[in-house]
């Protein structure tokens, strides 16, 4: 049994070292330069982390992003709000073609399902809020060239518009045509520009939400001449990653771009138009916010390189305490320079109130050579070589026999003991006047063993 015990503490992972104390009852030799640059190291850890981290929770770090175009066969965009808008700047007239009264011309928005024309189109007028403009207020685009009609894909489904010439053969309730003449006078002239703007967007990393901006073309407006215009909106993907430490994907998709091809044609084959579709290639961009694993080694590798610093408190205590120990060392056999001290620079002063016997120019030299000394007598094998030597003379002097008797030699407990240890520690809680100390110093006082042969600080 008491080997599986004698087993189970070898497999102990959390032993401790046993380290020798210093003079300070500290198990590490530390010093006052050290303490500030570890004062000053810590703090500016501990700044930087907490000006990360806010940074992190406010998604203020630039996440990583990439893109990439992707070829689709099927795709589906749907708008209730306004998206289209067609705005006629004309600097030669102030009529308006496109009102309701006295029309000149006619937009007709057409659908197209498939490779069917609906047979009614959607009438656009401009408002007397808003002439010479007119919107396309909802609607959905349909691109289908993989897969037939089922429960889960719908038919391609297209938009064609069509600027007519005002006619009375077209039957629209509450339209009125402006005279024969006015029309002819107006389609005789160039008349400014056309532009198209459509509402896109995009996506705020920060907010999650889709922010909205505007996008302008424009062509001369004659109806002298017939243009036919293909408009191909395209499509974004986004997925964001905002997990903290797993992965949590969002998908947003929204209408980011859009490209025209315009080419003329005859006016005898068609009318202007402009043709509204889908463009099966899309973007697929991914985004992955900054996790709390790649902040933290951001963090632990601007805090590893700012505690460079360390290795020059370590170079500047190995230092210092090597003196410290070399100046113990001397004092040790020459009490006369416990006058000296060391400054934080690791440089030997004089105490000023007191009178050296010896030049300091020379004592400074001695000091040098004496240190040289003492860095060979705290080392271990001069140590262990010292006690050897100690051992041979006390072994010709006293003999085997004294040394054998040795290992059972050591204090006896008695009543004696614990009241000269408890008047001690009462003792040093009591004050007493000057003039005593030199009566007790003539007392017989009983000395303990682990008393004896301490170095007096």
């Amino acid at each position: 049994m008491n080997k599986i015990i004698d087993s189970i503490e070898k497999l102990d992972l959390f032993g401790v070292p046993v380290n020798l104390l210093t003079n300070e009852n500290e198990p590490k030799f530390k010093s006052k330069l050290g303490g500030l640059i570890s004062l000053l190291v810590g703090s500016t850890s501990l700044v930087y982390f907490f000006y990360i981290m806010i940074l992190w929770i406010n998604n203020e770090i630039p996440p990583n992003v990439s893109a990439k175009q992707k070829t689709t066969g099927y795709s589906e965009f749907k708008w209730t709000e306004p998206l289209i808008t067609f705005n006629l700047f004309d600097f030669s007239s102030e009529i308006d073609p496109f009102r309701k009264e006295k029309n000149i011309i006619t937009p007709l928005l057409f659908t197209i399902i498939d490779s069917r024309i609906e047979e009614q189109p959607i009438f656009l007028f401009s408002t007397d809020e808003n002439p010479r403009q007119f919107v396309f207020e909802e609607g959905s685009l349909i691109l289908n060239n993989a897969y037939g009609k089922d429960e889960i894909h719908q038919e391609m489904k297209q938009y064609l518009l069509v600027f007519a010439v005002c006619s009375d053969e077209l039957k629209i309730n509450g339209r009125n045509c402006a005279d024969t003449k006015e029309i002819q006078q107006y389609i005789e002239k160039d008349h400014g520009f056309l532009f198209l703007t459509i509402k896109l967007h995009q996506l705020n990393y920060i907010t999650r939400e889709l922010e909205s901006f505007e996008k302008q073309y424009y062509s001369a407006f004659d109806p002298r001449r017939t243009m036919y215009s293909q408009v191909m909106l395209k499509q974004q993907e986004t997925i964001i990653d905002d997990g903290i430490l797993f992965d949590k994907f969002r998908h947003y998709f929204f209408l980011n771009n859009y490209e025209i091809t315009t080419q003329p044609v005859d006016s005898d084959f068609m009318p202007s138009q402009i043709y509204f579709i889908i463009d099966n290639i899309s973007i697929v961009e991914n985004v992955i916010m900054p996790k709390l694993g790649q902040i933290l080694a951001q963090i632990g590798s601007i805090v590893q390189l700012i505690f460079i610093l360390q290795y020059l408190a370590i170079y500047y205590n190995k230092q210092l305490f090597e003196n410290y120990l070399t100046h113990d060392i001397i004092t040790m056999y020459y009490p006369e320079f416990k006058e000296l001290q060391l400054n934080w620079f690791n440089q030997i002063k004089f105490n000023e109130k007191e009178n050296s016997k010896f030049p300091k120019q020379s004592v400074n030299q001695a000091y040098k050579i004496l240190q040289k000394g003492a860095k060979q007598k705290f080392r271990l094998n001069n140590i262990l070589y010292e006690i050897s030597r100690l051992q041979f003379v006390f072994q010709q002097q006293l003999g085997n026999k004294v040394f054998q008797v040795c290992h059972t030699l050591g204090g006896l407990m008695s009543e004696n003991l614990f009241e000269s240890l408890n008047i001690k520690e009462s003792n040093r809680m009591v004050v007493y006047p000057f003039d005593s100390f030199e009566q007790d110093q003539n007392k017989v006082i009983n000395i303990e063993p682990l008393e004896l042969l301490i170095k007096q600080n």
